[in-house]
């Protein structure tokens, strides 16, 4: 240790269960923490955003003040244009990749949006995690029986 006291060595299966644990524990913080982001109008009167998605991945956009017009450029290139927007929309990825979000303000507008994601290879860590875990859970239980009973024994 670092003031020059010793520490005992770590068992692998604790290293096993802090790993499989972890991952678990940062997966569900990561996926769950959506921060809506607030935007304003520029000066042109536009919004722009750019999302990576995959297909089935959800963006929705809530309307705060005023009224937008959306316009969806997908990775192919192909630009779909929708109707003036008030309160809410959403948009779901048919293709995977970079898809750009334009939105035209008709008056001063503030929007808030947020992205969902899809089923894909977002869950694909959890049952590696879990499989971690439980393989450093089983290990501690069947150390635990091969370790010899101390006692102290009197005269």
């Amino acid at each position: 240790m670092g003031a020059g006291g010793e520490a005992p060595p770590v068992r692998g299966e604790d290293v096993m269960i802090l790993i499989g644990s972890s991952i678990i524990l940062l997966m569900f913080i990561i996926q769950t923490w959506v921060v809506p982001t607030v935007i304003n109008e520029d000066s042109d009167s536009q919004f722009e955003v750019k999302y990576d998605l995959a297909k089935d991945d959800l963006f929705s956009l809530e309307v705060i003040e005023g009224e937008v017009t959306p316009t969806v450029t997908s990775p192919s290139g192909e630009v779909d244009t929708f109707s003036n927007v008030d309160s809410k929309w959403e948009y779901t990825a048919k293709e995977s990749g970079v898809h750009t979000f334009k939105f035209y303000s008709i008056d001063e507008s503030v929007i808030e949006y947020s992205v969902s994601r899809g089923l894909v290879y977002d869950y694909a860590l959890y049952p590696i995690g879990v499989v971690i875990l439980l393989f450093g859970i089983v290990k501690k239980i069947s150390l635990r029986e091969d370790e010899p009973i101390e006692a102290v024994l009197e005269d």
